[in-house]
Order: C-alpha cells, then structure tokens, then sequence
C-alpha cells in the first residue's frame, strides 16, 4: 500500500461458512425484473468498466471519470445530478413513483492508485501521470475501484427503468479519493458530507460493495468489526548536512530515521496483543545523495487500528519514540497525523436486515463470514452518518479450503488489492448491479 490503503485480505485467518438465516423472502415482481434488467445492461458495464480501467485517474484529479459517470445519469433523466462534491465527487438523485419517504444511499469510489498494472488483460492500463504532485506515477485500477463504479451506474440504469415501482428515493455517491487526497488537499467521504452529499434528503441506510480476491461471485462480510481506522504518518528528521566522508561534522538524519523505523516495532510489545494494530513506513523522502548527507529525513507511513479508541494512544508512542530516538542522538523529529478515517463496523441489526436479501442473490452456500481486515475504506464516513453495511464481492478464481484461501491455479499467486497484478473478472459486474438494486428495493418495500 501507499500513504493509504484499500481493501487487503488476509487469506491465513480463520473464516466460516455463513450460516442461513432462515428467513426465507418472498417472491416478489421485482425480484425478476432486477435480474431481467441486469442481464439486459451487463454488456454495456463491462464497456464501461473497460474503458474507466484503460483510463484510471489518481485521487482528486478524477476529472474525465466523473464526467462519464455524471452524463450517464443526466442520460438516464435523474431528478438531480450534482457534480464537484468534494472535488470530483458526484451525486445523483432518482426519486421513485410510488409514495415513500424513505432514502437509500448506495455509494461506489472511482479513484485507482499509484501503481504500474502487470496484470495480462487487453484493457490494461498504460497511463502515467506527469503532473501529480510527488510524481510521475504509473496509475492503474489495482484495487477495483472502476467495477464499483461500474456497477453503480448499471445499478442505476436498473433502477431508472423501475422508476414508476420505487416508493421512494435513492441517492448515487460516487465518491473520488478513496484512498487520500494529495497530502495538503481535502477529498474523499467526509469531504463530500461536508459539502452536502447527505443532504436533501438525508439518506436512512448507505449501503456499499468491495471487489475482493475471494472467489467470483461469492460473498464475504464481517460481523462487528469490519475495517480498521486509519491515520497518514509523516515523521521529519532534521539533522545538518554535510559531505558523506565527513559524517562527524554533520548530523546524519538517515541512521536515525532507520533506527526510528526499527523502533516503531517495539508498540506491538506495548498494546495489548488482542487490539490489532499496525504501522507501516512505506515511503523515506531523502534530499542527500550517495555523497552527500542530507540536512533532512521524512518518513511517510500509515497507522491501522481495528478500534478506533486505541488509536491515540498508538500515535502518542509513535510521538515519543521519534522525538525520543532522534533526541538521543543530537537530532529532532517532528510527528504529525493526517488524513484520519474511522474504523468501518457492520452492526448486528443492519446485517440481520441485509443478510436474507444477500441470500436469495448467492446462496446461503456462497456467503462466508470471518475476521475484519486491517485496510480502511472511508465509506465508514457514511455508514457512521446513515447506518448500514460493507460487503465484500468475490471477483477471481480462487477456493476456499482447508488452508484458507487459495487460488485455483497453483502456479498462480493470489494478486490482493493493491498488487500489479490485481484483476477482477468481468463476470461479477452483474452480480454487484443485482446487490445494489435488490437492496433499494427490499428496504424501500419493507422486505428489509
């Protein structure tokens, strides 16, 4: 991962077949006319999430993927298409024909990452961003951010033909900068609610889907504790620069920003092994070169914690053993936090309400519960302001056995979200567009 992260599964912990909860739901019209639509638009989905993947934008410059997405919903005759909520961030409005005053807020990012795509498919990525602040940067979808997207806007070609049978509303947030803006620059989730997103109407449930390396078409949720909190790290060493034949009469800040990272490990002694907690440098800036030492050092990094009152905790060791280790050797370090999204908990009510709808789409047999993953995704902003649940929509070929997760082919490494390799098959789409509309309609009705 970079400076933030997506979704990253752990295939060595322990998950369970989900259990069925009994509740059988009954027929109902629009059941089939949702599978009816879905196979009529998947084809143009698949278009779509084709050419977003070819075409992938870093966060907070999503300019041409939300003009693509805010067209289609102009094109699709919505009550209200706003654009520029929270930087790029669109909003759509489809209000039903039947009576309701209900609202349901399905959301899907678009933002892609850093990373240089190695994935073997034929709309591959070969976009590199000249501009980005702190680049060049190779950029690809290598989280699945352009199938969220896709999905939505076929959910809501969907739900636009089944407009006169909706006894209510439903809000489309499509949300740029998952994964952090520019460092000094506002964006994603909570950016959005700043500026309205949540607002007339405000909705009462926010549902959204993860594409995940679990196997295709299957479904995986926690219960409880599902995504971790998340704060951006940067640590500044200052030191004084000098020649690298004459480190004595500097102040070297490359030992002590190694001797700070190594440290860092010590928190894992110092919380209690049952919070899970984790701390990542990933990225040292350095101005020196193989001769010269450098006046300066700043490490990059970020901070994850499954509960989010651990999290100060954490960030004041963090403090203490920079300041502390840089003092002891003549330095000073200089800690700060950014970027905080809180932790993503699906609670027991909603997931019993979501669970029986989830059911009837894959089979009790293709639905597995287990641990929470140590990523972040900030559509926690949203569930925390609305209420409602995260799911994650298995998308490769891989099993489940008795060793955890595995892919199908032996000679071919599971690729987890954020990989180069990362993909999400095409045949999922469709199963993400039927999660979305089966939801609007379920709740709204009062099957949910």
């Amino acid at each position: 991962m970079n400076h933030t992260g997506c979704v990253h599964m752990d295939p060595n912990t322990a998950t369970h077949p989900h259990q069925p909860s009994g509740k059988a739901a009954s027929p109902r019209d629009h059941h089939d006319l949702i599978d009816t639509l879905s196979d009529k638009v998947e084809a143009k989905v698949i278009e779509i999430r084709h050419d977003l993947h070819k075409n992938p934008e870093l966060p907070n410059r999503e300019f041409r993927t939300a003009k693509i997405i805010a067209d289609h919903l102009k094109s699709l005759k919505f009550d209200e298409v706003r654009t520029e909520v929270g930087v790029t961030g669109v909003v759509g409005v489809l209000k039903g024909g039947q009576p309701g005053n209900k609202c349901v807020a399905l959301r899907a990012d678009f933002d892609a990452l850093p990373v240089e795509e190695l994935a073997d498919v034929p709309f591959k990525s070969t976009v590199v961003d000249e501009d980005y602040p702190g680049g060049p940067f190779p950029v690809s979808h290598a989280c699945g951010h352009e199938t969220h997207a896709a999905m939505l806007m076929g959910a809501a070609e969907v739900l636009a033909e089944m407009r006169d049978q909706i006894p209510g509303t439903v809000k489309f947030l499509f949300q740029p900068a998952e994964e952090g803006p520019p460092v000094g620059e506002d964006g994603g989730a909570a950016m959005m609610i700043k500026e309205g997103a949540l607002e007339n109407p405000k909705p009462d449930v926010a549902f959204a889907i993860h594409s995940a390396p679990f196997p295709a078409n299957t479904l995986y949720y926690c219960k409880g504790d599902t995504m971790a909190a998340s704060e951006l790290i940067k640590i500044e060493v200052k030191g004084m620069g000098v020649h690298g034949s004459t480190p004595w009469m500097g102040k070297d800040p490359l030992t002590v920003a190694a001797e700070i990272i190594m440290a860092l490990g010590q928190i894992y002694r110092q919380v209690p092994a049952t919070e899970a907690i984790t701390i990542s440098i990933g990225k040292v800036d350095d101005k020196g070169r193989f001769n010269v030492i450098g006046d300066n050092i700043t490490l990059w990094g970020t901070v994850r914690c499954i509960h989010q009152h651990v999290m100060k905790d954490v960030n004041e060791r963090i403090t203490r053993i920079s300041e502390h280790v840089a003092q002891a050797h003549g330095l000073t370090a200089e800690v700060s936090f950014d970027q905080a999204v809180p932790a993503i908990y699906n609670e027991t009510k909603w997931l019993e309400r979501f669970l029986p709808t989830m059911e009837r789409i894959f089979g009790h047999e293709n639905m597995r519960t287990g641990p929470p993953q140590m990523a972040y995704d900030d559509h926690s902003c949203f569930q925390i302001a609305c209420g409602g649940v995260y799911l994650f929509l298995g998308a490769q070929d891989t099993k489940w056995t008795e060793n955890g997760l595995e892919s199908i082919d032996p000679n071919k490494p599971i690729p987890f979200n954020h990989n180069p390799h990362f993909y999400v098959k095409d045949e999922v789409l469709k199963t993400g567009i039927r999660m979305h509309a089966n939801v609007v309609m379920d709740f709204l009705t009062g099957q949910m």
